[in-house]
């Protein structure tokens, strides 16, 4: 330990929404202090990049430039059908035999004899990126804040003001929409004319989006509302030209994306006149993706091409046209450079260079405090080789701070076992606790009345809300708070969702035994297979189905995502022999699939889907928690944005770290003595579900972390003057 090579001002640990938002900030601070104080970011993951040409990227340069820099790189999946699939269950999947996976799918239970699946499942599944920009490789692109009432829980220990608060938040949206260094020299700048940035950062991204036309530059004809918590507005279809039975749409929305225009109508308006609409709250996401704006503005201001959304629908699976805002692109431009473009032919030097560093495949096992209890740190982790990632080699390095950010289940696994191994023996025993699934339901609806066509737009295009002020008279208790928003499939899953959601909606209704669900899949499949034969001297005459899209195969299938403010009662711990890494549960004893708001939740997409089709009975399913899975012992909430496990709280006992995520030291005599240098920054620290898509939330709030550990240094830096 000390200031050896292996020694750094600051570590930060995962590269998500928390990791890199406190990240650059503390970077460009250190490059301004000109101290010689340097960064690094580790990253369990690899580089991903598109393996076709762009509009920005027309020899595919990305690709190769970090090939040529040693890089570890794979590409998204570029085929839009079934191969498509096979592609991603093969080789993006993150498991034992491909550790360099981009999906991380974390089941928790025990393990049956020879851990072939789970005998005891602990009612929770979570999909996590593995990768370098972590959540934002694979996240819907959703930019939105919560109501304001989310905070009014007592467990949230936040000091911040309203004007606060909401400084943070438009930060964040700039950080996200335009990039973390531009946001910040803009900031800067405008509260110092004549300041002179130290980092030149350019503009990487062209802000936030609305998009539900499409293509771009068509103008929606949709209403703008003002919203107090988004300068932005809202933006709702027009209901004078939305009326519920119009098939084909009016003239002013022929244009918009079908899902988009068919959620939003249905939502917003009454059906045939005899009940009120189901919320009043609703309207078009802030996507985090590049769009043109609609006519008859110019075509691009600023006069230099970027790539632009072009509604493939491939948000989740990667986007091949680079259009959506991922933070790998704000990482390699800040800590590689920028490579060759028709903006730059010449490539861009690192914003960074000689500041920070990221090592990616840097999978980490533990932190110790030096036996003052504080800094320097030593973070020790496994960096797995390039060109065979199954192995690998056990690194240390030491820092003078550390700021966990590996995700929800990342940062509680690596505190947990900083504990159980004496590392960081003084932390908080609420530490595990307060994990919460956001109130995240995945459900389809087939046999809808109008085509909506998934498979067409970015993934979301449209929210609604319920039991807000402003849902209008249906609305219930802001404790019971649920967001709706639509989703798509990617082409590559459209095969999967076509024809597996109408074998899951036929299993339901049978007996849910093992036998009976293996012998009705087999039939099934057995039915498709040798039916292809016939089909090929039958096409002649009539189209057989057997040759339809992967757009046609969703083509009258409704997905949403839902979510809603859970109890946020979980706790993690340890897994022991037989068992998975971490098991989880819920305090109050029962399964995470009775929180009532999934009561709430189910109630409302009941409204919805009487309304989207015209079959009584034929409901919204979730396959994650239907007999057929808990035949498997399978069933469990599926979801993709966990909360908690390391709470903030006011002192150790009731929280893991404070509000600015500055980890407590619950050995010391002080109720709010902390670890100095040790900071958690990522969506472990939220200590109740928020009930929208966590990564606005997230990035608010590592800004203000970084905020706190810049003003410190400096402190430090009086002090010691």
């Amino acid at each position: 330990m000390g200031d050896g090579p292996g020694h750094y001002s600051a570590v930060v640990i995962g590269s998500g929404f928390g990791g890199t938002l406190t990240a650059l900030p503390l970077a460009r601070a250190f490059k301004e202090r000109e101290k010689g104080e340097t960064l690094l970011m580790l990253e369990r993951g690899t580089w991903w990049t598109t393996p076709v040409e762009t509009v920005q990227d027309k020899r595919v340069a990305a690709l190769k430039f970090l090939q040529d820099r040693e890089q570890p790189v794979q590409c998204w999946s570029s085929a839009e059908n079934f191969r498509g699939f096979l592609d991603i269950f093969t080789r993006c999947v993150r498991r034992k035999r491909n550790p360099d996976g981009l999906y991380d799918l974390t089941n928790f239970g025990r393990y049956g004899p020879f851990r072939l699946g789970l005998m005891a499942n602990d009612g929770v599944t979570i999909l996590r990126a593995s990768g370098v920009g972590g959540g934002s490789l694979v996240y819907a692109n959703v930019t939105i804040r919560p109501p304001d009432f989310v905070f009014n829980d007592p467990r949230w220990p936040l000091s911040w003001n309203p004007a606060e608060r909401h400084d943070y938040y438009e930060r964040a949206r700039d950080a996200i929409g335009y990039g973390v260094l531009w946001a910040l020299n803009d900031r800067q700048t405008r509260q110092d004319p004549n300041f002179q940035p130290a980092v030149q950062a350019g503009q990487v991204n062209t802000g936030l989006a609305n998009i539900v036309t499409r293509s771009a530059r068509f103008v929606p004809h949709w209403i703008e509302k003002a919203d107090p918590n988004n300068p932005r507005g809202i933006k709702q279809i027009d209901r004078a030209h939305s009326a519920p039975k119009a098939t084909p749409p009016d003239i002013h929305h022929k244009l918009w994306i079908d899902r988009a225009r068919v959620f939003q109508s249905i939502m917003g308006l009454p059906a045939d006149d005899e009940s009120a609409p189901l919320t009043s709250d609703f309207g078009t996401v802030d996507s985090s993706i590049n769009d043109l704006n609609p006519e008859p503005g110019p075509f691009d201001p600023k006069g230099q091409p970027k790539n632009y959304c072009e509604r493939q629908g491939r948000c989740i699976v990667g986007c091949l046209p680079g259009a959506r805002h991922t933070l790998n692109k704000q990482l390699m431009v800040a800590v590689l450079g920028a490579p060759p473009s028709r903006i730059h032919p010449e490539g861009q030097p690192p914003q960074l260079e000689g500041v920070m560093s990221l090592e990616a495949l840097a999978e980490v096992d533990v932190i110790k405090a030096a036996p003052s209890g504080g800094p320097p740190y030593e973070i020790r982790y496994l960096k797995r080789h390039t060109d065979n990632p199954r192995r690998g080699d056990w690194k240390t390095v030491t820092a003078d701070r550390v700021i966990v950010a590996a995700g929800c289940v990342g940062t509680t696994e690596i505190l947990l076992r900083s504990e159980s191994k004496g590392t960081l023996p003084g932390l908080s025993e609420k530490l595990g606790s307060g994990f919460s699934t956001n109130g995240d339901y995945l459900a389809f609806l087939d046999e809808t009345k109008e085509r909506i066509n998934l498979s067409r737009g970015p993934v979301t295009t449209s929210f609604a809300h319920f039991n807000t002020p402003d849902a209008g008279p249906g609305a219930g208790d802001p404790a019971s708070f649920v967001t709706i928003e639509d989703n798509g499939i990617p082409r590559a899953l459209a095969a999967l969702a076509g024809h597996g959601v109408p074998l899951f909606k036929s299993l339901s209704k049978g007996r849910h035994t093992r036998l009976f669900i293996w012998w009705a899949v087999v039939r099934f499949v057995l039915k498709r297979f040798f039916g292809f034969l016939p089909a090929l001297f039958r096409n002649y005459r009539d189209r057989q189905d057997r040759f339809n899209s992967e757009d046609e195969f969703t083509a009258n299938m409704m997905c949403v995502a839902a979510m809603g403010r859970e109890s946020a009662i979980g706790c993690f711990r340890l897994g022991g022999f037989g068992e998975t890494t971490l098991r989880v549960r819920r305090e109050d004893g029962s399964v995470f699939t009775d929180d009532k708001i999934y009561d709430e939740i189910r109630r409302r997409l009941d409204q919805f889907a009487e309304r989207l089709t015209d079959k009584p009975g034929n409901r919204f399913i979730n396959p994650f928690v239907g007999g057929p899975a808990a035949a498997f012992n399978a069933k469990s909430i599926g979801l993709s944005h966990p909360l908690g496990g390391c709470p903030m709280g006011n002192s150790p006992r009731d929280g893991v770290c404070d509000e600015f995520g500055r980890v407590f030291d619950s050995s010391r005599a002080d109720d709010d003595s902390v670890y100095p240098g040790l900071y958690i920054a990522d969506a472990a620290r939220i200590p109740t579900a928020l009930g929208v898509n966590p990564s606005l939330t997230i990035s608010a709030l590592a800004l203000r972390t970084a905020d706190a550990v810049i003003e410190e240094m400096r402190a430090q830096a009086t002090r010691n003057s």
